[in-house]
């Protein structure tokens, strides 16, 4: 029997996690009191900010696994660009909820709710990967004829 990392529950609460966190932003987003301008700034940061998270947790991961070969799969400059796009990303939505003029408990709710979905998308980036190469590992063993 090969065990596997991830139970269906994690793999639920993973899924779920990041779906709550993705459509608690956008509501948020759809009912703030701002301009069309201002909306969109933040839904394009939301957006990258959960890519930028999938793309570096990816990175980090490959190039771990790839140490003890000495051959990597992302260059030095894919590495570095992954990192400043994630970086990028965080700081400009961070900046964004800074300067919304609405009060701090709205505020709390974006910035919260930006962590909360760049979590979950480490999280959820994590879990697949582990579920694809689990499922990848699992050998089908033939069955013994019964005499």
């Amino acid at each position: 029997m090969t065990r596997r990392r991830n139970t269906a529950a994690f793999t639920f609460l993973a899924w779920a996690s990041f779906a709550c966190a993705f459509i608690a932003m956008f509501i948020g987003i759809y009912t703030l009191e701002e301009p069309l301008s201002v909306k969109g700034y933040y839904a394009v940061a939301a957006l990258y900010l959960t890519m930028s998270a999938f793309v570096l947790q990816k990175t980090i991961r490959d190039n771990q696994e790839d140490a003890p070969t000495g051959k990597r799969r992302n260059t030095g400059a894919f590495t570095f660009l992954s990192w400043a796009a994630f970086g990028t990303a965080l700081v400009a939505m961070f900046i964004g909820i800074c300067n919304l003029n609405q009060p701090l408990s709205v505020q709390g709710y974006y910035a919260v709710c930006a962590l909360f979905l760049t979590m979950s998308s480490f999280v959820l980036q994590k879990t697949v990967r582990d579920n694809k190469e689990d499922d990848d590992l699992i050998v089908s063993v033939p069955s013994e004829p019964h005499e």
